[in-house]
């Protein structure tokens, strides 16, 4: 390989880092009890992994944008993900209180 020669870097994870980190935020906002901690597995875990293997691979800017997605937006979605099941079980539990 000549010096003048530079390498295309492997974009084949982009779409799909970006689709397990949105996926892992749906379930996140799920209100069903524990599926907070599914969705911060894919999303956090998932998404971590997908962007260092993005990093790897010299895909560098949206790498670290996924990186940072999965360390800073997930644990925000996972609060906006409990206080919608905190809204949600308060309402059912005021519905079942009013009916009995």
């Amino acid at each position: 390989m000549s010096e003048g020669a530079t390498r295309t870097p492997d974009t084949s994870l982009v779409k799909t880092a970006w689709i397990v980190l949105i996926v892992g935020w749906v379930i996140m906002l799920v209100p069903i009890p524990f599926t907070g901690w599914i969705g911060w597995l894919v999303a956090g875990v998932g998404g971590c992994v997908l962007a260092i293997v993005n990093l790897v691979r010299g895909v560098v800017g949206i790498g670290i944008a996924q990186l940072l997605c999965a360390l800073i937006v997930t644990p925000i979605v996972y609060w906006i993900g409990l206080a919608i099941l905190a809204i949600f079980g308060a309402s059912v539990v005021s519905a079942i209180g009013a009916a009995g």
